[in-house]
């Protein structure tokens, strides 16, 4: 019979709930710690994996609006006719160099599209589309949608998705007027974002649960295609952290975050990307650590129970020592040793059960602890490699790739700088527009990888021939401009003849030579645009080309 006035009852009930409260506190204790730590780790970890998507995103949308901006303005479109043969083969240029392109053309004042990439939907009527409602009057971004005519006229990136737009659209404006002259457009294929998620997400993200969504400003999924009317993101609000647990009106909860697209476009879309992973899963190692320490806990207890049951009456001292040493355990410290002044063997036997289930404890403490300090070293390692990455993106947006001179937005970003010292200091500076004679004839003659080539050459000889102060970029085409600050227009003109001779001596094609028409200019005080000097640059390298090419013409007016 099992009284409770009993001595070895007492004790052993006392000794049986104490080894259970322990093991319970330790295995609560290590079990939030390292939930919420891992919970903190998996979030961060979705936040950065977003917050990159989010940049990717708003940097291309920036990047091809910047772009259809620029090629509007280049003298090929905003002064020549719309149905002048370089038109025609610039818009195919610019179509070929990005390969979600899906349609480039300009439509008239009247909403006919007089040129188009390839010729497509040349002639068609676009006076009710959205984009040249709008792109009429100011720089357009149209959000995705379905264009059903263009979808029959091309072959789909992905065929097992109904292909999908977004819309890029600016006015043309005539340089001498400066009224309207048309509307260039460009369709981008939607399947664009897979490209940039499969760059962003690691191969396992999948088997991890990990899912990326791309959200619209009313909240509806436009990717992935799948998800749409099938998942119900959870609702935008601003004030939220940077991740949350979220149940998305499912079975279980999800480890949730929300990042807003935020590009520098004219219009914002309002996009937000979302990732998810489900709770079960990002936290499935906590968990299991869990079920190990109750299950081993329990055990111990039981070994504990039975030990004490049998032995009670002869151990009583010795287990209020025992028990001393365990409340010091349960307090914190590490540095207990279970010893007992005893000659019985089952009392020494307890004292060395309870030390090693003090030690297995605290050994995956440390462990844990340990991983705790892998997870943090990772997140450290991932932010940087993000850092890399956005290094390496700044030195793509301002070089060019096939040359490695400066590109159009790093000249234009140097020549506002130019121009603001000049109107400052009254600092002039020169201006040299070089063209490749006939580079056309050496692509059809010799392909174009040797053209690629030329193209290098002459980016090489460039900035040996000029002085370390000037600054050189390329156009793009077969097209280089120079910037020569506090020279004179008969320096300038002379460093011009130095590099046309530079290339003309320069057999880089054997027996076809290569030769430079360069257009020089000096910008003036009373110049009332930064793009002033290059327009009469521009115009002297026409005249060296009217007379023969192969020449420099120089002057302070055209």
């Amino acid at each position: 019979m099992f009284r409770l006035d009993s001595f070895r009852n007492r004790l052993l009930i006392l000794f049986a709930g104490m080894s259970f409260v322990l093991g319970l506190c330790i295995t609560l204790y290590i079990g939030k710690t390292a939930s919420a730590q891992m919970s903190k780790t998996s979030g961060q970890t979705l936040y950065i994996a977003a917050k990159s998507i989010s940049n990717t995103l708003a940097n291309s949308l920036t990047e091809r609006e910047r772009e259809m901006v620029l090629l509007s303005q280049s003298p090929f479109i905003a002064e020549a006719d719309f149905y002048n043969p370089r038109v025609q083969l610039q818009l195919d240029q610019v179509k070929k160099s990005y390969k979600y392109y899906a349609w480039l053309g300009i439509a008239n004042l009247e909403g006919k599209v007089e040129v188009a990439a390839d010729h497509l939907l040349q002639g068609a009527d676009v006076s009710e589309r959205d984009w040249f409602i709008h792109g009429s009057k100011q720089v357009y971004l149209g959000d995705v949608h379905k264009a059903v005519l263009l979808a029959k006229k091309i072959k789909a990136i992905n065929p097992n998705e109904p292909m999908r737009f977004i819309d890029f659209a600016t006015p043309i404006y005539d340089p001498a007027t400066h009224k309207i002259k048309g509307v260039l457009a460009a369709h981008a294929d939607w399947s664009w974002a897979s490209h940039v998620l499969s760059s962003a997400l690691s191969e396992n993200a999948a088997q991890r649960g990990i899912e990326v969504f791309i959200v619209n400003q009313q909240g509806e999924i436009l990717y992935p295609f799948k998800s749409i009317g099938q998942v119900n993101p959870p609702a935008y609000r601003e004030n939220r952290a940077h991740y949350f647990l979220h149940d998305w009106n499912e079975d279980q909860q999800y480890l949730t975050t929300d990042v807003p697209v935020l590009s520098q476009t004219k219009m914002n879309l309002g996009w937000h990307v979302i990732i998810r992973q489900p709770v079960s899963i990002a936290l499935a190692e906590v968990r299991a650590l869990q079920h190990q320490i109750l299950a081993m806990g329990f055990i111990l207890s039981l070994l504990l129970l039975l030990l004490t049951y049998k032995l009670a009456n002869k151990f009583s001292r010795p287990i209020e020592t025992l028990a001393q040493s365990a409340h010091a355990v349960e307090k914190g410290q590490e540095d207990i040793r279970f010893e007992t002044q005893t000659s019985i063997r089952e009392i020494q036997g307890l004292s060395q059960s309870l030390q090693s289930m003090t030690d297995t404890l605290l050994s995956q403490k440390h462990q844990l602890q340990e991983a705790n300090a892998t997870l943090e070293q990772k997140v450290v390692e991932r932010t940087h490699e993000l850092q890399v990455a956005n290094v390496e993106l700044a030195h793509i947006a301002r070089y060019d790739a096939l040359t490695g001179l400066h590109n159009r937005r790093a000249f234009n970003d140097y020549l506002e700088y130019l121009f603001t010292q000049m109107s400052r200091t009254e600092q002039t500076y020169a201006v040299l527009l070089i063209d490749i004679d006939f580079f056309k004839k050496v692509n059809d003659t010799f392909g174009h990888e040797m053209g690629d080539q030329v193209l290098q050459r002459v980016a090489e000889i460039l900035p040996s021939t000029l002085r370390i102060t000037d600054f050189v970029a390329r156009l793009g085409g077969e097209e280089f401009i120079a910037l020569l600050p506090a020279t004179t227009l008969d320096g300038a003109a002379h460093l011009a003849e130095k590099i046309r001779m530079t290339i003309e001596q320069e057999q880089m094609i054997e027996n076809h030579p290569i030769s430079l028409s360069i257009g020089v200019s000096l910008v003036q005080l009373d110049d009332r645009d930064m793009n002033d000097a290059i327009r009469r640059a521009d115009k002297n390298l026409y005249l060296a080309k009217q007379q023969g090419r192969n020449r420099v013409i120089a002057s302070l007016t055209v």
